[in-house]
């Protein structure tokens, strides 16, 4: 049987946490605009169905070339020499400092302007959290690897649905632009939080765990 370290162990590491409270911070963000953006251009904006069946994608499809371009970017900066710490860091503070794009959707006044700045939000939140979800490969060895992604996907999970329930309450209370406008704050906060966790990106050898 192969060993693996337990979970207990991989907490003590900064960088699991640089992992878990980055994706805490984050992930919120895509959940919010996945659940809550058909609702937000029908009841503010006064779209139709029909019309967020016309319009509504294009965030997504952003969204999708963010997925690929982050990772392509980090890739292809390491491949020009940078180091890993340099490389990823960098793709990282391109996409995390695009997310307050929502915060203009909110003060635009063409709906349409709203949905453009919406899909600059979810295509820097991709390239952001693909490299984030790249980070417990770059730090650890492959005993470690899906633990780490689990303990950051478990996070995020978690302060998904925590948003997303208070999101509700908000929104009856004071409408959609308090919760983008947070939104809009996560990407960077999570991006300071994850850098000042997470140190200098370097392998952690697997007898360090042991």
């Amino acid at each position: 049987m192969n060993w693996r370290p337990g979970w207990l162990t991989l907490l003590t590491y900064r960088q699991t946490w640089a992992v878990v409270i980055g994706r805490f911070i984050t992930d919120p963000i895509w959940w919010l605009y996945i659940f809550w953006l058909p609702s937000y251009f029908q009841e503010a904006r006064g779209f139709s169905l029909q019309q967020i069946g016309l319009s509504a994608w294009l965030p997504f499809l952003c969204a999708g070339i963010g997925a690929l371009g982050g990772g392509w970017a980090s890739g292809f900066l390491i491949q020009r020499g940078w180091s890993v710490d340099r490389a990823r860091k960098s793709v990282m503070a391109f996409g995390a400092l695009l997310t307050p794009a929502g915060i203009l959707a909110m003060r635009a006044e063409s709906p349409y302007t709203a949905l453009l700045l919406m899909g600059v939000v979810l295509f820097g939140f991709q390239i952001w959290v693909n490299n984030l979800q790249t980070l417990p490969s770059d730090f650890f060895p492959k005993s470690a690897v899906a633990s780490v992604f689990g303990l950051g996907g478990t996070s995020a999970a978690i302060a998904s649905v925590l948003y997303n329930w208070g999101t509700g309450r908000v929104v009856d209370a004071m409408g959609y632009t308090p919760v983008f406008v947070v939104a809009g704050v996560l990407g960077p906060l999570g991006l300071v939080a994850t850098v000042l966790l997470a140190g200098r990106v370097t392998p952690i050898k697997e007898t360090d765990l042991r």
